[in-house]
């Protein structure tokens, strides 16, 4: 069975690099569920920009690159799970 999401679970966004350190991806908190694989999230900034918000995402297992010049991409609406080190890895 796949892995739904849940309020409080951290996921990934893509963002644009100029907001988040360099960084094409960063951390987000699921603040509500619409269903398993739709979700609002408050999106953290490896920067001082103010936290956004972002609603309605759907989950994608490789985010698009960001486009920063176009505010209506797609890659604003896709979230995915953080990847998860090997049992063995040191």
């Amino acid at each position: 069975m796949a892995r739904t999401a849940r309020v409080g679970d951290v996921v990934l966004v893509a963002v644009d690099p100029a907001t988040n350190n360099g960084a094409k991806t960063a951390p987000a908190i699921v603040t509500r569920t619409w269903s398993g694989t739709s979700i609002n999230v408050r999106v953290l900034h490896d920067n001082d920009v103010p936290i956004e918000w972002r609603c309605s995402l759907v989950h994608a297992d490789v985010l698009p690159d960001s486009a920063p010049d176009n505010p209506d991409a797609a890659w604003k609406y896709r979230w995915t799970w953080p990847s998860t080190p090997d049992a063995d890895a040191s």
